[in-house]
């Protein structure tokens, strides 16, 4: 163990030592100083709260489609389950060992979009999309700082600031950022990512806007994952290889990194109202994004094959889409919108080479979307059709939604036919093996989807999909390059030309039994297809039981729980650092392990606190836990954070 790891660790327990003497501390005070304190914080929190801050319920937080929720600055074990790297809960996720690497996915999953699939999907993960960014209106500044410890030799944090300079304009400025350097070799990550957002709408309502820029910069140092004598040492829980970084890893000077830079903007005009409430919009929406994929690499590696040169890939893909709408706001019809879509987009990959190749096209599509309220249900249908072009899809969405206070469900249908993806097309490393140019068919994805939820019997999800011409990346050549029996990495497109069924069921449910609760997340999934491609596992289980209550006359909101997610084994696809990506393998199944961790939240007035240990059986279950067949999941490991808010 280094002194920084050893500094590190003394300064986590002396910090939890002096929380211990202090709650001890406080216990010991006699009961009329308690009073009288907790007399003096209620009569000041009072003061502020009646002359200095506006009700909570005043400051609101919007999404693109102007729906809109409040700041919450409660503590909930939603919450918890949110306070990540992602900042969403990653129940269907299976995270590496490093903070800010990917997430091998446990679940399948689609964007209910026209546009091709996302190219280096790895990256996607935490890449932040248009429909994502929030919008505000605060009634006095509002501030958020979060900050949470990480793996070794750095921190995640994430500061927004928002302000209404008039009742009608609101800006934001948000950063993110993060730094870690893992525990094994060569495998730091970084994150810089910017945020600034905008929002007017005039006294008259007849105009109104919203803008956002966004700047996204992810660096990976890539190893890889462990050779296959490292895995057999991983395995075997030799004392010697606790150190993890003493674990032979594939490469030692392979960096990936991934950019991107967005302006979005959708304005609109009111230029009808009626005495009946009826307003018909235009509106235009604007957004224009440049993509970068590089994989940088001093010494070519034989795992992926021959180079006269350093590897120096760079991919470069930039769009630009301007929406032209009008929207219809009836009593009786509705809302209705008719939209016209231009469609540019350039895609250049080994752009640093002097015989770059790509495609540079423009293509149109219209779409025709509706909701309305009928017989106390509320119906939503989208359907976008391809006008001309070889890369825009086609889709068909239908939703139904009841509005019932204590049974809840919703009926969806969906169509969808897209272009699988602008690299798998079209792709050329400075890797002689590496390159390719395909013609392939469309994605076809044919999906029915149910939820409901009630009280008594929680939330419950039915998903099934149809997908033809399923793509993947799969191993060109699977040949041994040593005694080790490691295999080469050379990615190949493959495109399943038969159906694959996919079937997920998720049940969600709390029971509470006083100051405790039970809280129980459920998957099954079904893959019916001829071969291992869409590989899944058959279960996923998340159980929380945690306690709650108020302590210290009130002061202090504690939550403490023990938290327990398993899956089944299955074939794991394997991450590929060169692509970005992951490709599937059916050599070696990971899963059938258990991750407890133990927390202690806690909240102070808008102050919510975290302390983790994460993985707290990793030296009792053996050593068998793995993100992907090459990359072991995290060590135990304890961490804390907060969230803190100001408003004013």
């Amino acid at each position: 163990m280094n002194n920084f790891e050893s500094n590190r660790k003394m300064k986590i327990y002396y910090f939890i030592l002096f929380l211990l003497l202090k709650l001890n501390f406080s216990y010991s005070q006699e009961a009329s100083d308690l009073s009288s304190m907790s007399r003096n914080m209620e009569m000041q929190n009072d003061s502020i709260s009646k002359e200095k801050t506006p009700p909570i319920n005043k400051y609101l937080i919007f999404d693109q489609k102007g729906d809109s929720t409040v700041v919450d600055t409660s503590l909930t074990l939603k919450k918890y389950y949110k306070f990540n790297y992602l900042r969403k809960d990653n129940l269907e996720k299976l995270k590496f060992s490093n903070f800010g690497q990917s997430y091998n996915s446990l679940t399948y999953s689609y964007e209910k979009s026209s546009l091709p699939f996302s190219s280096f999907s790895s990256k996607h993960h935490a890449y932040l999309k248009s429909s994502e960014v929030k919008y505000y209106k605060v009634p006095t500044p509002l501030t958020e700082l979060l900050f949470k410890s990480v793996m070794k030799q750095g921190q995640f944090t994430d500061v927004l600031f928002s302000t209404n300079t008039s009742e009608n304009f609101n800006f934001s400025i948000a950063f993110k950022g993060m730094r870690s350097l893992g525990n094994y070799q060569n495998i730091l990550s970084g994150l810089k990512k910017f945020r600034f957002t905008s929002n007017y709408n005039s006294i008259n309502e007849k105009y109104k806007f919203k803008m956002h820029y966004v700047s996204q910069n992810f660096e990976n140092r890539e190893n890889g994952g462990l050779t296959n004598s490292s895995v057999d040492n991983f395995e075997s829980e030799d004392n010697l290889f606790s150190e993890r970084s003493k674990l032979s890893v594939k490469f030692e000077d392979a960096t990936s990194y991934f950019l991107s830079k967005r302006f979005f903007l959708d304005h609109q005009f009111r230029i009808l109202k009626s005495k009946k409430n009826n307003s018909l919009f235009i509106g235009h929406i604007f957004e224009y994004e440049t993509t970068y994929n590089a994989f940088e690499q001093n010494n070519p590696t034989p795992f992926y094959g021959s180079s006269a040169t350093p590897i120096n890939d760079k991919t470069q893909i930039k769009t630009m889409s301007n929406k032209f709408y009008t929207y219809l706001s009836s009593k009786f019809f509705g809302d209705i919108k008719v939209s016209y879509l231009n469609y540019n987009y350039n895609y250049l990959t080994n752009a640093l080479s002097s015989s770059e190749l790509g495609f540079n096209e423009n293509e149109n599509s219209i779409s025709f979307e509706l909701k309305n309220n009928i017989f106390n249900h509320e119906l939503r249908g989208k359907l976008e059709k391809n006008l001309f072009g070889d890369r825009l899809g086609d889709l068909i969405n239908i939703i139904m939604v009841s509005q019932n206070k204590n049974f809840n469900y919703s009926l969806g249908f969906n169509t969808l036919n897209k272009h699988p993806g602008l690299y798998f097309e079209l792709f050329e490393s400075n890797y002689s093996e590496i390159r390719w140019a395909n013609k392939l068919n469309s994605v076809k994805i044919n999906n029915i989807n149910l939820e409901f939820s009630s009280r008594t019997f929680g939330s419950f999800n039915f998903d099934y999909s149809k997908i033809d011409n399923f793509t993947y990346f799969d191993l060109k050549d699977k040949s041994t390059l040593n005694d080790d029996q490691d295999l080469k990495l050379v990615p190949k497109v493959n495109q399943h030309s038969n159906s694959i069924n996919y079937l997920k069921l998720k049940w969600q449910k709390e029971f509470n039994f006083g100051k405790f609760a039970l809280d129980n997340s459920f998957i099954f999934q079904n893959v019916d297809q001829d071969q291992n491609i869409l590989n899944l596992p058959d279960y996923i289980f998340r159980n929380t039981i945690y306690f709650s209550d108020h302590v210290f006359k009130k002061a202090m909101f504690l939550q403490t729980g023990l938290t327990f997610k398993y899956f089944s084994n299955y074939y794991a696809n394997e991450y590929n650092p060169l692509i970005s990506s992951f490709h599937i393998q059916n050599d070696k199944k990971i899963g059938n392990f258990p991750m407890i961790d133990v927390f202690v939240n806690a909240r102070i007035k808008r102050t919510r606190l975290f302390l983790k240990a994460e993985h707290i059986n990793s030296t009792i279950t053996g050593n068998n836990f793995y993100s992907t067949p090459s990359y072991p999941y995290r060590d135990f490991i304890i961490r804390f954070g907060l969230i803190w808010n100001f408003f004013n």
